[in-house]
């Protein structure tokens, strides 16, 4: 085995996952609180809260191929991609910070849309610079099908063990309840101190990984170009247009985002529906909602874990069906426990918290199921993410080319423009079931309406990415078959 093809240790893969960690932070801290910050306690609409998300998460989406083909070819004595990795994550997390701490003069509805849209437009641009060139960084650390694997579930797995750390266990740092005057509770996701004291707090530990990922994983920095490039203005839109080009007529990389396209539409209106079924529908404690949210984290970073030993045995496209009959199984037994009655949302008390506040079996059987639905996707997103590395590695194989930005850039933003749309759908889910923003309690007919779209919307766009996948031909057998004739070719070159 040449030194081209040498297997990852594991400590290198650790190191690169580090940078997931600030990713985790921002994306997460939005998908997580962000629709509930503006819609309970700035008082948006949810439709409009949904739009201005939506909007830049788009924006963001088509910047990733101008940021893929920049990154390629920038020669730099820091290498192509570190340099924007830097860069790029100290404005995400200073933008971050941001968008919690909204000042008094914008208020309304006009002026919240602004200053959301405003903000995520330039959290969206900084994450752009930050994410394409460490993607694509974790595309050319990589040199074997396997270590493709294993480097995306590690890299999933910590972006779960840090929103564990600051989603799941959020509700009880940040948003712990608070008593009443009258002696009722105060859900402290209607606290706005709340969010200001989280926003600080993860801002700091987002930037702090960054700079630790870019230490760690320097020593992997490719400084120079595989050919020489035209640097005139028209030599940098030829490439652009050329990237564009080579990855977006290849017919295997639209297998890859159809699929996963769908995948994620599916898991992003999932993320944003349940906090509101946690809220209305169940009626969650702060340490229920601690309990259920951190659990689908856990099972998230489980499924991620065990890709590369699921990958080693089944292969990426049986490794997905795989996925997809777990999450499936898990929202369908919720939907059949829950809205069949079976079993009563704050059901069958177990002991009461420090705050008096019981924590019911119902939880419990919410939890597990919620973390089979959350383990399946743990192990669907760093499938996808590796077969685009695939692709990247068949193209570099048989070319020679820098392609691991430009494909990087293809997934990021198909990725990225199925959560915008998951986003915006979000809002119009919240206005057609009857969500009224900031209002202290919902109509039963609106919470069962949650419930139910909460359960069914992601086993049906599952079950449609099926059909995309089993069209995937790329397997063991075929890398290991290209690997050779490289190998054979480099040997009769030398």
């Amino acid at each position: 085995m040449s030194g081209f093809f040498k297997r990852l240790r594991t400590r290198d893969l650790w190191s690169y996952a580090s940078g997931e960690g600030a990713s985790s932070i921002a994306m997460n801290g939005v998908s997580n609180f962000g629709m509930l910050f503006y819609t309970q306690i700035m008082g948006m609409s949810p439709e409009m809260a949904g739009l201005a998300l939506s909007i830049a998460t788009v924006w963001d989406a088509v910047t990733d191929p101008l940021m893929g083909t920049i990154s390629d070819r920038t020669v730099s004595r820091y290498g192509r991609r570190h340099p924007y990795m830097l860069v790029g994550g100290m404005v995400l997390a200073v933008s971050f910070l941001l968008l919690w701490m909204v000042p008094e003069s914008f208020r309304g509805e006009k002026a919240l849309f602004g200053y959301l849209l405003g903000i995520n437009i330039l959290m969206k641009t900084a994450f752009t610079v930050f994410v394409v060139p460490f993607t694509a960084l974790g595309f050319e650390m990589c040199k074997r099908d396997e270590d493709r694997a294993r480097l995306q579930g590690v890299r999933f797995c910590f972006n779960m063990i840090i929103n564990i750390l600051f989603g799941g266990l959020g509700w009880v740092l940040f948003f712990g309840d608070r008593v009443a005057a009258d002696g009722s509770r105060i859900d402290g996701t209607k606290i706005h101190e709340n969010f200001i004291s989280m926003g600080w707090i993860l801002a700091g530990s987002a930037l702090l990984l960054i700079v630790l990922c870019v230490c760690f994983t320097y020593r992997f920095a490719e400084k120079g170009l595989v050919k020489e490039e035209d640097g005139t203005f028209s030599g940098h839109v030829k490439a652009f247009v050329h990237d564009l080009r080579d990855v977006y007529s290849d017919r295997l990389v639209w297998l890859v985002f159809i699929f996963f396209g769908l995948a994620q539409f599916a898991m992003m209106v999932v993320s944003q529906v349940q906090m509101f079924t946690y809220v209305e529908y169940m009626r969650f404690s702060d340490l229920e909602k601690t309990f259920v949210h951190t659990g689908g984290m856990v099972g998230f970073a489980l499924g991620s874990l065990l890709l590369g030993s699921l990958v080693r045995r089944l292969d990426k496209k049986k490794t997905g069906y795989l996925a997809m009959i777990i999450s499936s199984f898990g929202c369908l037994a919720l939907l059949g426990i829950f809205t069949g009655k079976v079993m009563q949302p704050q059901a069958v008390p177990l002991f009461a918290d420090a705050k008096g506040n019981p924590f019911h079996l119902s939880c419990v059987v919410f939890g597990l199921l919620q973390m089979l639905w959350w383990g399946g996707c743990g192990i669907l997103v760093p499938t996808a993410t590796s077969m685009i590395a695939d692709l990247s590695m068949v193209k570099k194989l048989k070319t020679g080319e820098v392609t691991e930005g430009r494909y990087a850039a293809g997934f990021s933003f198909f990725t990225k423009a199925a959560a915008a749309l998951g986003l915006f759908v979000t809002g119009y889910i919240l206005k057609s079931v009857g969500y009224v923003s900031g209002a202290e309690s919902q109509a039963v007919e609106t919470v069962n309406k949650l419930a139910l779209m909460t359960f069914i919307v992601g086993p049906i766009l599952m079950f449609s990415s099926f059909f995309v996948l089993r069209k995937y031909p790329i397997t063991h057998q075929v890398m290991d078959e290209l690997r050779e004739k490289y190998e054979a070719d480099s040997g009769r070159i030398s």
